[in-house]
């Protein structure tokens, strides 16, 4: 009697430890890899979380928004794990901000530093501004810029692995602005 309770219960905890085997040979691979429509998508909102905050800055910088890519040297693939068609990327875009005097910067700090508080986010300190991390764990920094000094919107998305066929209809290198298309201007030449 017990062999026939022994057996069954040892064939689930064999097929559970495989799928939790599975889980973290993934886990140590850098997650799943998703399509590049899936990349596409994180790449824009990441982009739109950005926008979204630059225009709720108050007071409001003078000129319109344009994101800038940037690129990232924590989002590599260290073990060699990634196959062949895998690329991974992580998006991040700032933004240039042109207030019209550093007081204006610093209020600017302190009215986002009281929304993000207001809205129960974990707003954290940083060399010369304040981060939190937003929806779909985008972590948005205010700070002067680490070379020029200048006030600094950075949005960073989360490091993704994807499929890729470099050439195709998206091509993030080339994705200047994160608009999540590759524009004319934007192409190789």
């Amino acid at each position: 009697m017990k062999s026939k309770i022994v057996v069954p219960v040892l064939g689930v905890a064999l097929v559970a430890l495989l799928g939790l085997t599975a889980k973290g040979c993934e886990a140590l691979q850098g997650g799943p890899v998703r399509s590049a429509e899936t990349f596409r998508d994180h790449v824009r909102a990441t982009t739109r979380t950005g926008v979204d905050v630059y225009r709720a800055l108050s007071p409001a910088p003078a000129k319109e928004p344009y994101a800038s890519r940037q690129g990232s040297t924590s989002c590599v693939d260290d073990f060699g794990f990634d196959m062949t068609g895998v690329s991974r990327d992580e998006p991040i875009f700032t933004w240039g901000l042109d207030f019209a005097s550093k007081d204006e910067y610093r209020a600017a700090l302190a009215s986002l530093r009281a929304t993000w508080h207001d809205d129960g986010r974990t707003v954290e300190e940083v060399d010369n501004g304040i981060a939190a991390t937003l929806d779909d764990g985008i972590r948005v920094t205010l700070h002067l810029g680490y070379y020029d000094g200048e006030p600094e919107l950075r949005a960073q998305g989360t490091c993704m692995r994807y499929r890729h066929s470099y050439g195709d209809a998206y091509d993030y290198m080339h994705d200047d602005n994160g608009d999540g298309t590759v524009d004319e201007y934007e192409r190789p030449n």
